[in-house]
C-alpha cells in the first residue's frame, strides 16, 4: 500500500477485502471474495463467499441490499463469474438487479472468466472500473491464483528450529522445540490450509495427528508422502482416516496388498508411476486437480529439501527457539548458491511468538493479471 493514493473507491475496496478475509473456513477451490452494494455512496448491502457451493459474495451483497437497486453501484474484490458452476453466473444477477456501475478489484485468473465477466457487464451498459487495489485483492487468494496460472498448489513450508539450526536432536526427537504460543499459531495455519503434508520419516518419528486442536477451524486434508508404501496401519493417522480425511501419495514400489489395506482403513491413495522428485511433483499436481490449492508442509527435512530442489516453495514459516543442542538433524537443504546470488525474499516479517521468533518469508508472489490469457478460445 506504500505511496498509493487512497480515494473513495480504494476505501470501499478495503472494506470489501476485509469482508472477504473475515471468512473463518476454507472455500477452496473457490477464491475468497467480498462485495458491497451502494446507493448514493452509502453502503446498503454487504456480502462474502462463505463456503464452496454456496452463494458468491455478489449474490449475498445483493440479497442484503434488498430490492429496487436501479442505479446502485457494486464494489467487488474479484471479477464476477460469467459461467455456471455450483451456482449461476453472478453477471446475470448483477445485470438483472439494475446495478449501473461495478468497481472490481482484480480480474479473475480462471480461464473460464479472465475478462469475459467484465465484457458481459459492459455489453449490458454497466460502467466497469477495474484494477482497484488489485495487488491487495490478489493477496487474498495467492493459492487460487497459482492454481489458475500454474496448475500447481501453493506450498508453505513450516519448520521449528533451534538457534543453531536443528529441527530435531540426534535421536530424531523434536517435541518440543517451539513454544506453546508457536504451536497455537501452527494450528491456525493448519485451519487455513487445504492440506497438511509430511514425509514418511516424520510419521514414523512422531506419529502425529495433524489435526486442528489448539485453534478454531476445520481439520485440513492430511497427506503423507510414502513413495514405497511402508506405513503400518497402527499409526494414529491411519486409525482415524475414516473420521479425518487422509491421503497417501505413493509410488510404483508399493504393493497391492499394502494399497488394499490402506483403502480398507479409509485412506485415499494418490498413485504415481514416477520416482524421486518427479514422483512427489506428480503427486502434488494430482492433489491440485482434486481441488487442493494450499499445502502446509510440516516435515521432515528430506521432504522439504525435495520441494526446494523442485523450486516450488512459495512461503517459509520458521519458528526459531532460543535453544542450543549442538548436534542433530538439520533443516532442509537448498541447492548451493554463491553469496552474491543468495536466495532473497520478496517480503519478510520477524515477530515474537512467546519466547520464540517467528519468521515469514515470501519467495513467490502471484500478482493480479500474471500469466492470464484473455483470448476467447
Amino acid at each position: 500500500m506504500d505511496k498509493k493514493i487512497i480515494g473513495p473507491a480504494e476505501k470501499l475496496m478495503l472494506e470489501a477485502i476485509h469482508l472477504a478475509g473475515s471468512v473463518k473456513r476454507r472455500v477452496c477451490p473457490n477464491p475468497r471474495t467480498g462485495a458491497l452494494v451502494l446507493r448514493n455512496g452509502e453502503i446498503i448491502g454487504r456480502g462474502f463467499h462463505a463456503n464452496y457451493g454456496g452463494p458468491h459474495a455478489e449474490v449475498n451483497a445483493i440479497q442484503d441490499a434488498g430490492k429496487d437497486l436501479e442505479a446502485c453501484e457494486m464494489v467487488v474484490t474479484l471479477e464476477p463469474c460469467c459461467h455456471t458452476g455450483k451456482t449461476p453466473p453472478c453477471t446475470d444477477l448483477i445485470i438483472a438487479s439494475g446495478i449501473k456501475k461495478v468497481i472490481i478489484g482484480m480480474e479473475d485468473p480462471n480461464p473460464r472468466v479472465a475478462g469475459k465477466g467484465i465484457r458481459q457487464l459492459q455489453a449490458a451498459g454497466i460502467e466497469v472500473v477495474s484494477n482497484v487495489l488489485a495487488d491487495e485483492c490478489a493477496a487474498l487468494n495467492q493459492p487460487f491464483i497459482k492454481m489458475m496460472t500454474e496448475n500447481f498448489p501453493y506450498i508453505i513450508v513450516k519448520s521449528a528450529i533451534t538457534l543453531d539450526g536443528y529441527i530435531a536432536d540426534e535421536q530424531g526427537h523434536s517435541q518440543w522445540i517451539s513454544s506453546p504460543e508457536s504451536r497455537i499459531t501452527v494450528h491456525k495455519m493448519r485451519a487455513n490450509a487445504d492440506a497438511v503434508l509430511v514425509g514418511v520419516g516424520t510419521v514414523f518419528a512422531d506419529d502425529p495427528e495433524l489435526t486442528v486442536r489448539d485453534a478454531e477451524g476445520e481439520h485440513p486434508l492430511r497427506v503423507v508422502y510414502d513413495p514405497e508404501g511402508v506405513l503400518p496401519d497402527r499409526l494414529k493417522m491411519i486409525h482415524s482416516a475414516k473420521e479425518v480425511s487422509t491421503t497417501i501419495i505413493t509410488g510404483p514400489q508399493s504393493t497391492p496388498v499394502w494399497k488394499y489395506n490402506m483403502r480398507q482403513r479409509g485412506v485415499e491413495l494418490i498413485e504415481t508411476d514416477k520416482f524421486g522428485n518427479q514422483g512427489l511433483e506428480d503427486g502434488l499436481r494430482q492433489l491440485g486437480r482434486q481441488g487442493v490449492q494450499s499445502i502446509l508442509v510440516e516435515g521432515g527435512g528430506r521432504l522439504q529439501s525435495m520441494l526446494a530442489e523442485l523450486g516450488c516453495i512459495d512461503r517459509l514459516e520458521i519458528f526459531m527457539a532460543a535453544k542450543l543442542i549442538g548436534k542433530g538433524i538439520r533443516m532442509m537443504e537448498i541447492p548451493a548458491r554463491p553469496m552474491d546470488n543468495a536466495m532473497e525474499f520478496i517480503e519478510s516479517i520477524w515477530e515474537k511468538s512467546g519466547p520464540d521468533m517467528h519468521f515469514t518469508g515470501i519467495i513467490n508472489k502471484y500478482n493480479a493479471g500474471d500469466g492470464l490469457d484473455h483470448s476467447e478460445g
